[in-house]
């Protein structure tokens, strides 16, 4: 059975997986509104990876013998009206994706503050996982920057995404 703030920590990322499944999800069909397929279609790949981290921390807990807190999509689901800005999009992402590397961090010093080792094990995945995350907004958003709005290099960089 996980220790009771570890639990709380893990439910609480859940939380943020889900959030961040939503997001990109909203980012997608934003996208798709707009006429950027390809972008659309990486925002989707996008949201699907979180649900599955939601889902690996999800199992993880009840293998745990320990429970999880399931999200609750209604709360979500009034909350976000987005704007559409190609840049903009990226950059709230890499952003997000900096808020869940700190997340995971924290729990990791939670971990190693009570002797949780095997949690801290588990969470490695996360810790090589968000920092592909970051370098590959990082590298999409130099690259959009170089663009700019030109209009010859959004539809290669939408065909790219497809």
């Amino acid at each position: 059975m996980l220790h009771k703030e570890i639990l709380s920590l893990l439910n609480k990322q859940i939380w943020s997986e889900n959030m961040a499944s939503y997001y990109y999800l909203k980012l997608s069909a934003l996208f798709s509104k707009n006429g950027y397929s390809g972008i659309s279609n990486f925002f989707l790949r996008q949201s699907n990876e979180e649900r599955e981290h939601m889902l690996k921390l999800f199992k993880y807990i009840t293998e745990q013998c320990s429970e999880p807190t399931i999200p609750s999509y209604n709360y979500i689901e009034e909350e976000m009206e987005l704007e559409f800005d190609i840049i903009g999009a990226f950059e709230d992402s890499l952003f997000h994706e900096k808020e869940i590397t700190i997340s995971i961090n924290r729990i990791i010093s939670k971990c190693i503050e009570i002797g949780d080792y095997r949690t801290k094990n588990f969470l490695t995945w996360f810790v090589e996982e968000q920092m592909e995350e970051e370098n590959k907004f990082n590298n999409l958003i130099e690259e959009l920057k170089i663009i700019s709005y030109n209009k010859n290099g959004l539809y290669m960089f939408n065909e790219k995404l497809k």
